[in-house]
């Protein structure tokens, strides 16, 4: 189709040439942010809590807020909506206190059918039966623009970050009421059903599952039907705790584990972002804390996976920057990484001839870059549409 066009541009001698390198930053308390400091990060990725005080109704970021946060720093911000999926939290506006009694527990035949137990380790976080059409009505919505989901697409947010993905572990082995099979397909349902509605608002709406990674394969640990379905509905997915359990390493047999699992979505072209808390912030100096943080950012890096090194305690309040002397890694990394992967030459964030003779180089060489499209490993016209609607979807 336009492979015609491409071969009479002049490639330019390599692909990629952008000085940043893509990095993450995670805020889940933003009421102790400015929106102008959200904006000023100099990331490529943002993790943001979308209500600053956490109601829906009276604290949703603005559409205007969202695209100052997304184009007022050096670099564009994609910004993902927290949203838990797998929990219900009583300090949302979907919530009534009557629910559940003093201890915290479903109070029958008041609380809804889809209200599980209190969550032991985070108080007024509750265990919800994710595949009640109720459950799912509440976070979806139905087409008035109220639920979370309505108002997170409707502020102009580039996608949602999914929480408690690993719901249906728990339905189906610590309260076990589904099979771990079917557990698992009604959790794709129901996120295939997010993606479905969003994608209503916005086509290029973006979709990260947090953590669960193992929800790609079925009970003999191998891919199936499943896994395609997946694949399809997500953009990505968000890690936590992969090499560090906060400061301590993880066990190499399950961060080995898990790596298995993200191999799948980066072997699909899927974005990986990992958090690992691995900052302690009652440190004196900053040489046990860098030793932590640039062992964790060369791992992902070498793996091709986005970093955050954050502050164990996990409260997820405050940007965690660190630079100049006695650090090994600037966060965030300087400069401006891809905006899109047809975003393949200086200056990032702009898309212009010079992208598409990069492409041109790349596809003719044979890079990654140019690789684009399934089957990867091949170069041919699916890899030429994929960079062609890339391009033409551009940067905003």
């Amino acid at each position: 189709m336009r492979a015609a066009r491409f071969v009479l541009l002049a490639p330019i001698a390599a692909a990629t040439v952008h000085a940043g390198t893509p990095d993450l930053v995670y805020v889940l308390q933003p009421e102790t942010l400015s929106v102008a400091q959200l904006a000023g990060t100099g990331a490529d990725w943002l993790v943001l809590e979308p209500a600053k005080d956490g109601s829906w109704a009276d604290s949703m970021f603005t559409p205007a807020e969202v695209d100052q946060i997304q184009t007022g720093g050096e670099c564009h911000t994609k910004v993902l909506a927290y949203l838990s999926i797998g929990e219900a939290e009583d300090y949302r506006d979907y919530w009534d206190p009557a629910w559940v009694d003093a201890q915290g527990n479903p109070v029958p035949g008041v609380a809804p059918a889809w209200l599980g137990p209190v969550d032991p380790d985070w108080p007024g976080n509750f265990k919800v039966r994710y595949w009640d059409p109720d459950w799912q009505n509440i976070i979806v919505g139905t087409g008035d623009g109220t639920s979370p989901l309505e108002r997170i697409a409707a502020a102009g947010f580039d996608g949602v970050y999914l929480d408690i993905i690993d719901g249906y572990q728990y339905w189906s082995e610590t309260q076990p009421e589904l099979t771990r099979m079917d557990a698992r397909s009604k959790m794709i349902d129901f996120i295939e059903a997010i993606a479905a509605h969003a994608r209503q608002t916005n086509p290029a709406f973006l979709v990260f599952p947090q953590n669960a990674s193992d929800i790609i394969r079925d009970d003999n640990d191998a891919l199936d039907g499943e896994t395609a379905r997946y694949f399809a509905a997500v953009n990505g997915i968000g890690i936590e705790d992969l090499y560090y359990d906060e400061v301590t390493p993880q066990p190499p047999a399950e961060t080995a584990y898990r790596i298995a699992q993200l191999d799948e979505f980066i072997a699909r072209g899927k974005t990986v972002l990992v958090t690992d808390y691995v900052i302690r912030q009652g440190d004196p100096g900053p040489s046990a804390n860098d030793a932590r943080a640039s062992d964790f950012i060369q791992h992902c890096r070498d793996a091709g996976y986005i970093p955050y090194a954050a502050h164990r305690n996990r409260d997820l309040n405050e940007i965690v920057t660190f630079s100049g002397a006695g650090w090994t890694f600037p966060q965030p990394e300087p400069g401006c990484a891809a905006c899109s992967p047809a975003d393949l030459a200086d200056p990032a964030g702009v898309l212009d001839l010079a992208d598409i003779n990069a492409f041109v180089a790349a596809f003719t060489s044979q890079q990654p870059a140019a690789d684009l499209a399934e089957p990867f490993g091949v170069f041919d016209l699916a890899d030429l549409g994929a960079f062609a609607a890339a391009f033409l979807a551009g940067c905003g």
